[in-house]
Order: structure tokens, then sequence, then C-alpha cells
């Protein structure tokens, strides 16, 4: 697996290797984000372009080296790796392992992903829409894989719902403009940038919450909302449309196309369009904490069943061998 494996840092990689581990395959991981020391201590306004290549090259190097130890017959990155030729000469030496990658930012970044997807023999999208992309641009052999969460990680720990809404997740614009509209809320938000605004009003802003604390955060929460960073440019989910139902809690979240793919409104979450709407919603749930554990338990149970890294991992594994 190369992912980060950094506490803070995406844990799709970690959570994907241990769904591989736990259906019986032996699972080692590259952290792409290790940097030799010279690199580390080089001071960041002296970086130019040189430094994110002789980045790529390190890590290059390093991977080989970790692939002749190892001698994998899988090797599969999340969030793009850069792979140079050598590199792929190098793992494929090797039983003629497989390269696969995941690419967890379309849409918003998915020019990067087209730069470093021909690399590798399969290639796995979070966003359906832009499967079609990567066809005509070349990439045969692609597949929507949704996300997941880490059921031991998020899971419910019986606390008292003591946060009546919590937000989580990374300040924008658009997510500010629209919290700046539900002052008159008790709302918690958590998440880089935050506590740098001042939004006013019945709004309280926290720093960045990770690991345990996340969990902790969406168990206390009687509502959990969600806000997508791409509205309008995607149909994919973010990560909280399974995290917060592992951790069987409530979930309103904003609207994009894929979710009708994976739950039902209404029964396993709910959901919003528009501020109108969302401020009748938390009126109705904020009335009504036992029509949230009801939907919560429900959610749960149907993420278990059907969305799991387990699941997943099934799936890429379903989708290699075709």
């Amino acid at each position: 697996m190369i992912c980060p494996t950094q506490e803070g840092r995406t844990k799709v990689g970690m959570d994907i290797g241990r769904a591989f581990a736990g259906l019986g395959h032996e699972v080692e991981y590259f952290d792409y984000d290790g940097r030799s020391p010279w690199l580390r201590l080089w001071p960041k306004p002296l970086r130019g372009p040189w430094y994110a290549n002789a980045a790529v090259v390190r890590q290059n190097r390093a991977l080989r080296a970790a692939a002749r130890r190892t001698r994998p017959d899988l090797v599969f990155a999340v969030k793009g790796f850069a792979l140079e030729k050598e590199t792929v000469a190098s793992i494929k030496a090797h039983r003629g392992a497989m390269l696969a990658g995941y690419w967890i930012d379309d849409p918003l970044d998915h020019r990067r992903a087209l730069e470093v997807a021909p690399a590798y023999d399969v290639y796995f999208t979070n966003d359906a829409r832009s499967v079609p992309s990567y066809v005509a641009n070349g990439i045969a052999r692609i597949h929507h894989l949704p996300s997941s969460a880490d059921s031991g990680r998020f899971r419910r720990l019986g606390r008292a719902r003591d946060l009546e809404i919590a937000f989580i997740g990374t300040r924008t614009d658009a997510r500010e403009a629209l919290i700046g509209q539900l002052r008159d809320y008790p709302l918690h938000v958590f998440g880089p940038g935050w506590p740098k605004t001042s939004l006013g009003g019945r709004v309280r802003t926290y720093p960045e919450a990770h690991g345990e604390r996340t969990n902790e955060i969406y168990n206390r929460a009687r509502i959990n909302l969600n806000i997508h960073t791409w509205v309008g440019k995607g149909s994919a989910v973010n990560l909280r449309l399974f995290e917060v139902p592992a951790a069987g809690a409530f979930l309103l979240t904003d609207w994009v196309d894929e979710i009708g793919d994976y739950y039902r409104e209404d029964e396993h979450l709910a959901c919003y369009r528009g501020v109108d709407e969302l401020r009748a919603k938390l009126e109705h749930y904020l009335r009504h904490p036992e029509e949230c554990e009801r939907i919560a338990a429900a959610g749960q149970a149907h993420f278990l069943a059907r969305h799991s890294y387990t699941v997943r991992a099934k799936s890429i594994l379903e989708k290699l061998a075709a």
C-alpha cells in the first residue's frame, strides 16, 4: 500500500490495507510523505520546482527498494503516486506485480489524476461522474470506487448527545458563507481555519479534530451537519457520508447525486437542498431527537452491511481479477 501513514494525514490507504489484511492478505505500507532529512530541513521559501522533482526521485528510489524487498503481487497507491518508468519496470520484474491506483480527490483535482493514472494497470476514482473523462483520456481500465469508513475507529460510544449541531471540516469560503447563515443555531464547528473566523451568534469554532476525537464529536452531536466542497462540480460523496453512519450518529447533508446510490433519504440519513430547507430541517430534528436516533441506527446497520472497507476491498479484488 502506497499511502500516508501518519495521524492527521489521509487515512484511506491504511483503512483499505487493514481490510485486505482482514481478508487474509499480507500487507505492507510505503509512506510517500516520507522525506530525506535534508529535504525536510530545506527552508520552504527556497523550495522551487526542483524540490518537488527531488522528492519524487527519492520516493521512487525508496519504493523500488521496498519492492525488491517485499516482492509484492499488488502495489496499490492511494491519491496517486508519480511512478517513474524505472519503478514500473522494477515492480513488474517481481512476479509481474499489478499496479493499481485510487484517486480520492475527484472532481476538484482531476487534472493531476490524469497525469499519474497512465502508469497504472488499473485505476479507481471516488467520483462516478469523472469516469468518462478518464476513458476519453485513454485510461481504459477505470472504475468507480466509493469511499468508506473504518468501522473499528468510527463506532457508537453510547455518549450523551450534548452538542446540538456539529460540523467537522476544513474552512472554505462556501462553507463559511452557509454557516454564516446559521448564526442563530447552537452550532459547533471543528476544523482547520475556523478559529480565525468571526462568525458570531451562537456558533462556536474549534481547531481540527482527528481519529478518536472525530468519532467522539460525531457521537456527541444530535445533528452532524455535512457540507461538500464540490457542490455543482461532481457527484461524489465525501467521507462524512460513511464516517457518521459508521459511528451510529445522525447525518444531515447537502444533496449530491451519488447519495441515492448508497442510502435511502430519510431512512438512513437526511438531506437538504439549499439554506431554506436546511433551516427547516434543523428546526424539525432539534424538536424530534427520537427521529434522529431511529435514522442513525438504521444508517449504521446499512453502512455495515453495504459500505464497510471489507466490502470495498472485495470489490477492488474482483475488479482487478476481471
